[in-house]
């Protein structure tokens, strides 16, 4: 099988690999996938392009991964469940705990948001190293083996081609340089598509009979530029782990974060909006830092030491495949994580909507073990929709506020953007609201309550009233006040 868009077809009869499961990938979404599969098949296979690096490491596969990654609350809570002792060899290997009530200074559109106590505590680390620590335990469970070097080329079904039974492979002779290789077919009776937003599911399941799925897209034509700088060992000026500065639309596109990761470093990325895309060069990078509409993140570089060249990223559109709509779906077949779903990487989403799905995953199969059913259907990507519904509402709220992009979404999503407008404008002088605001964004309480009657009733009030938050002074750090324990003086101008 040499071709992506032909699909092989399998006598009938009982499989070679009826107690196999193949993952297609060996990112997060599929290494989760693999780890909750072992408990319903005698056997899983990953099947990756990549050869993987031997310790924590960039790879081809995972451009974006020189870049910020934030594991949301939720996540690290799943994670936590799946993996009891990963928490701890994170931090063991150098992971910084982040407190996003009391250690995260972020300078939203309507100002900086205040102190909010303490306790919603996520691991700060690239990512990198946590594939690396959660694929060490994978590849580490006896069930689970892995084909690195090699390429899914197509989906094998059987005569009636109602049914996946395996995948075609061709097999590699030299990654890096993209040479061939001979090919091969791996019989399964489950294939789960977890190989990323470049995934050929559809295409794939077009040759073999079926329709390809409706995609809706929404790109706010958003670039990146990221680089890693040694933290300064003298910053008596700084009262914050991490620093968030979003720019305002329409009068500014840029923005700029920076969190700790495992080395005592930052990771710094830039972000332009609508082709305002960040530059990769020392000067201009530097002074794309200092166009933001606060200084403390340029101040922050400017007495810090450049840890790395500058790495710019620029495939970075919110994308959805509506599996769930198509009107007739292969069983044995399955596709979750950016696969069907993938989302702007700056709103740090995508790694804890693989994890929920990898539960929802383990969910449907343990259904299936009284109903002896195939695994895959409809029904399940209706149900892996509906968990990355509440990242693609919020990921794609924010972007098109940053676009002229229209026709995409409902009338009710453009008015939930105004809404959440208005909130940010309360939360700037209410920790309460903030707090509220932090956990929906991290996924750990539903958007629901973001519009409890107590609070909606404020946000009306703020529309018809007309009230904006107090504007503050672009050069201005607010102090959180000696109840916090921490100081602020503004930085120094290099």
């Amino acid at each position: 099988m040499t071709s992506t868009t032909s699909a092989g077809v399998m006598p009938g009869g009982a499989a070679p690999g009826a107690s196999r499961a193949i993952v297609i990938g060996a990112g997060m979404a599929a290494l989760l996938a693999a780890h909750v599969l072992t408990g319903h098949f005698e056997e899983v296979c990953l099947v990756e392009r990549d050869d993987l690096p031997m310790r924590p490491g960039p790879r081809a596969g995972v451009p974006q991964g020189q870049f910020v990654h934030q594991l949301l609350m939720r996540g690290r809570r799943t994670l936590d469940a799946l993996f009891p002792e990963l928490g701890q060899s994170l931090l063991d290997a150098g992971a910084v705990p982040l407190d996003w009530y009391r250690s995260v200074r972020w300078f939203s559109a309507a100002g900086w948001m205040p102190a909010a106590g303490e306790g919603f505590v996520t691991w700060s680390t690239s990512r990198d190293l946590l594939e690396f620590a959660v694929r060490q335990r994978v590849l580490a469970e006896r069930r689970i083996t892995i084909m690195p070097g090699c390429e899914v080329t197509g989906l094998r079904v059987d005569t009636a081609r109602t049914h996946v039974c395996g995948v075609s492979i061709r097999h590699r002779t030299s990654v890096s340089d993209g040479g061939s290789g001979s090919d091969s077919t791996l019989p399964a009776a489950f294939v789960v598509d977890a190989s990323g937003r470049n995934s050929h599911a559809p295409s794939w399941l077009k040759a073999a009979g079926f329709d390809m799925p409706r995609e809706t897209v929404v790109d706010a034509r958003v670039g990146y530029a990221s680089r890693l700088y040694t933290v300064p060992k003298h910053s008596p000026w700084r009262d914050w782990q991490a620093l968030v500065v979003h720019g305002r639309a329409p009068e500014c596109s840029r923005s700029g974060t920076i969190f700790p990761i495992e080395g005592n470093r930052w990771i710094v990325t830039l972000t332009g909006v609508g082709g305002d895309y960040p530059p990769g060069d020392e000067d201009s990078f530097a002074a794309f830092a200092r166009s933001l509409r606060v200084p403390a993140l340029y101040d922050a570089i400017a007495a810090a030491e450049p840890a790395s060249p500058i790495r710019r990223f620029r495939q970075t559109e919110n994308r959805v495949r509506h599996f769930g709509e198509m009107k007739r779906w292969p069983k044995g077949f399955a596709v979750l994580g950016d696969a069907a779903c993938c989302f702007n990487p700056v709103y740090g989403q995508g790694m804890t909507v693989a994890a929920l799905s990898a539960v929802a995953l383990d969910a449907h199969l343990y259904v299936l073990r009284d109903t002896h059913a195939a695994p895959g259907s409809l029904a399940l990507q209706h149900v892996l929709a509906r968990v990355a519904r509440h990242a693609w509402t919020f990921s794609t709220g924010v972007d098109l506020r940053q676009t002229a992009q229209r026709g995409v979404v409902h009338w009710r999503a453009r008015l939930m953007q105004r809404y959440v407008e208005l909130l940010l404008g309360l939360a700037v002088d209410d920790a309460a609201i903030y707090r509220r605001f932090l956990r929906v964004m991290h996924m750990v309480e539903p958007p629901g309550v973001l519009f409890a009657p107590s609070v909606a009733a404020r946000v009306a009030l703020k529309y018809v009233s007309g009230r904006i938050a107090p504007a503050l002074s672009p050069g201005y750090l607010p102090s959180r006040g000696k109840s916090d324990g921490i100081g602020v003086k503004k930085a120094e101008r290099k």
